[in-house]
């Protein structure tokens, strides 16, 4: 389970381990302030070696989020590192909504 930090929450869904509900709330000072989003978070038996695939189940009017939810962040594709866990992942995406990437979609 991930929580306590400001804003960034995640939990198992149901009795499987695999998949997760987390939810994200925009960030102080940021146009996505006072918002809440739902993500969900498909772990395979490969991780933590491989990144979970994680979309936006509410809707996200972000250039670094496609209109099926998916993200486009580094760190769920070609920078992933072992070291990442659930908290890592949800404030890197919090941290997304604060700003742009160079390359969206």
């Amino acid at each position: 389970m991930c929580g306590g930090d400001h804003g960034v929450s995640a939990f198992p869904e149901g009795e499987s381990i695999f998949t997760w509900i987390g939810t994200i709330e925009g960030g102080k000072g940021t146009m996505y302030e006072g918002l809440s989003y739902k993500l969900s978070l498909h772990f395979t038996s490969e991780y933590p070696f491989k990144p979970p695939q994680v979309k936006f189940e509410t809707m996200c009017f972000h250039p670094n989020v496609d209109q099926f939810g998916n993200i486009c962040l580094d760190i769920l594709q070609d920078k992933w590192s072992s070291a990442y866990d659930c908290r890592t992942i949800l404030l890197s995406i919090q941290s997304l909504l604060g700003g742009l990437l160079a390359h969206p979609y």
